[in-house]
């Protein structure tokens, strides 16, 4: 099943589901934003990215080459699923009112200290094994 994982700025949330997914399944897997603030930016040039880069790399991922993209309609396309974690103000009506549309309420870690990352990102591995069970 390919799923496209989305979050606002595509710099936290989305980055680390779309790795933890790939790394717990064969299936395509990409990730976006709904409010990304430099398309195609390395995540490593964002310095709230280095949270992210740095629990990734305890999961044996490394992230800091991946870019931040901002989704576009066309992007449903290529996807079985579309999972987003944005804030609901920053979704798109074209996404929100996708078949493919499937919400996750994960807190945005930015600027969160080091315990509240390992809760959403225990909370994301939840998430998809439950979504891998239940598909």
């Amino acid at each position: 099943m390919k799923v496209l994982f989305v979050c606002r700025a595509n710099v936290g949330r989305s980055q680390m589901a779309e790795v933890l997914y790939r790394k717990e399944t064969s299936f395509e897997t990409a990730s976006a934003g709904t409010k990304v603030h430099v398309e195609n930016q390395k995540i490593s040039d964002r310095p709230l990215a280095k949270p992210v880069i740095e629990f990734m790399k305890k999961e044996g991922i490394d992230v800091s080459e991946n870019r931040s993209n901002q989704i576009m309609q066309s992007d449903l396309n290529n996807f079985d699923k579309v999972i987003v974690m944005a804030e609901p103000e920053t979704i798109p009506d074209f996404l929100s009112k996708s078949s493919k549309f499937i919400y996750w309420y994960i807190k945005d870690p930015k600027g969160m200290d080091d315990e509240c990352y390992k809760k959403i990102i225990k909370e994301i591995k939840r998430k998809i094994k439950e979504l891998i069970r239940n598909n």
